[in-house]
């Protein structure tokens, strides 16, 4: 059995004004997983993550690193902190330095690494997220998708072994916000754990191996893409709506335009593709409503 990288077991945690935002929370990452956490604001998720890097502590619960409790003692969140980074929502909240160079090598250069390898690190960061050629820029001066790439690469120069992000893409125009995506990708293929939120159904369909649908501070529905976004009670109870391949996938199986026994499409691609092998007897119903 593998040990997950990351999890909680009956996570709590209850702010000072009395709002219980997490209800005996239980998920768990293993390395190289992509993990969506969806749900409607004040869901919790934001909550979750700030007590998967020990930011905030939880009432009642626990949350395990490799398979041992985090103690909250300074050794202790030091090394989670190094493993577990998380990337915010809003950029200007993460950066702080004067230069975009300084604010990707911060992290690095306070992790004990000789000066040769803090700098290593910072430039394989800055490869990856496609800042290379910004490195004396003021930070305060990039634009808005520029900021998100640099507090990304602040991270990433750290080398965790989880990377949490909440709504990476928000705010992006949807090139940039493929390239984030790719870049999550690419993490992940290198075997680092990813969860995110978001309230892009069909980012997060696409995309994760596993989800969480919260609601209340509560896990009202997890599982494979597939069995999730099928749900509409949960997804009604999250005010989440279906993805948009799934809808479309079912109103042409419910028309007969597609086969019914065939694997749900995970993506356009794979929807395309099932069009294009439809039966026979579909084609030219098929042709027809493509060309009018």
């Amino acid at each position: 059995m593998v040990t997950p990288v990351i999890e909680t077991r009956e996570l709590t945690y209850i702010y000072p004004d009395g709002t219980q935002a997490l209800r005996g929370i239980n998920i768990k990452l293993t390395a190289g997983q992509k993990i969506a956490v969806l749900g409607s604001n004040g869901a919790g998720k934001s909550t979750l993550f700030l007590h998967l890097n020990g930011i905030l502590r939880p009432h009642s619960g626990k949350v395990l690193f490799r398979g041992s409790e985090v103690r909250y003692h300074q050794r202790d969140l030091l090394d989670l902190r190094k493993n577990v980074g998380i990337v915010f929502q809003d950029p200007e909240s993460q950066l702080f330095s004067a230069s975009v160079l300084q604010d990707v090598s911060f992290g690095p250069a306070n992790l004990g690494l000789t000066k040769n390898e803090a700098l290593a690190a910072t430039q394989e960061a800055m490869r990856q997220t496609g800042i290379t050629g910004l490195e004396g820029r003021p930070t305060h001066f990039l634009s808005y998708g520029q900021k998100k790439r640099v507090s990304i690469a602040g991270v990433l120069a750290m080398e965790p072994a989880v990377i949490i992000f909440d709504e990476p893409t928000a705010c992006l125009d949807p090139g940039m916000a493929l390239k984030i995506m790719a870049l999550l990708d690419e993490q992940s293929q290198q075997g680092k754990a990813i969860i995110m939120s978001t309230h892009d159904v069909d980012i997060a369909y696409d995309w994760a191996d596993y989800v969480y649908l919260l609601k209340d501070g509560g896990v009202i529905g997890e599982g494979e893409p597939q069995h999730v976004f099928l749900r509409r009670d949960w997804l009604d109870r999250c005010d989440l709506t279906c993805p948009t391949v799934i809808e479309t996938y079912l109103e042409l199986t419910g028309s007969g335009l597609l086969p019914i026994n065939k694997p749900i499409p995970r993506n356009k691609q794979e929807l395309f593709q099932s069009i294009r092998s439809a039966s026979p007897g579909s084609g030219p119903l098929l042709k027809t409503a493509r060309h009018g």
